[in-house]
């Protein structure tokens, strides 16, 4: 469910270091009470963006053959895809009335069914709240998927002309814009952000040439 997840194990399998995967249903006694976290002989590193740091200072480059120009370029991608494609994200999810019984039972299943909405729903109203906050709850459907498409232009752009985002190889751009458009797709077909994302060649194509270069266990 977590796209921030995704990159980290797709950042460990470029590293070459070797590692397992373990889940757990409640993050809250972990390092800022989220996921993901990645036990190492140096002891808990917290959030995507530490385990990059963390895989780096190990020897790994996810923007090998980039210059200096490029690597920026790169970061930006990995900004945009982390905070407004991943708003979007919450907002389908957590904000759409449609979306949301399914998004629980997948949150929630190991929860007892006649209890599954009384637990979740206070952790909905804080997400529902936060995103009020934030604005983009504020806007009609239609202007939100017109946002969307602003950010969704640009990289099937890159996808048509180009393998990847930054070129022929994959980069640290890819690592977080590919997760987050295939939590998009994946999370409900009710939703029509995901029937957007189903419905687009170039970007389906492109993520399964993520998938492909970078296949995980």
């Amino acid at each position: 469910m977590s796209p921030f997840c995704i990159k980290s194990a797709l950042m460990l399998e470029l590293s070459g270091q070797p590692w397992q995967r373990s889940d757990m249903l409640d993050p809250t006694e972990m390092p800022h009470r989220k996921l993901p976290v990645l036990a190492t002989p140096d002891g808990q590193i917290a959030d995507s963006d530490g385990i990059r740091d963390w895989l780096e200072g190990q020897g790994a480059d996810f923007d090998t053959g980039l210059d200096a120009a490029s690597r920026a370029h790169a970061r930006a991608w990995v900004r945009l895809a982390e905070y407004h494609l991943g708003l979007h994200l919450l907002q389908m999810r957590w904000n759409d009335d449609t979306v949301w019984p399914e998004v629980r039972d997948q949150i929630f299943q190991p929860v007892p069914e006649p209890m599954r909405e009384e637990i979740s729903a206070p952790v909905r109203k804080e997400i529902q709240n936060g995103l009020q906050w934030q604005g983009l709850a504020r806007f009609t459907e239609a202007e939100r998927m017109h946002r969307l498409e602003q950010d969704l232009k640009p990289i099937s752009v890159l996808a048509s002309e180009r393998p990847f985002l930054m070129g022929g190889n994959i980069t640290s751009a890819d690592l977080s814009v590919a997760p987050f458009l295939i939590s998009m797709l994946h999370t409900s077909e009710a939703s029509a952000v995901s029937r957007r994302l189903r419905g687009d060649k170039i970007l389906c194509a492109y993520l399964s040439r993520v998938f492909e270069t970078v296949p995980l266990p």
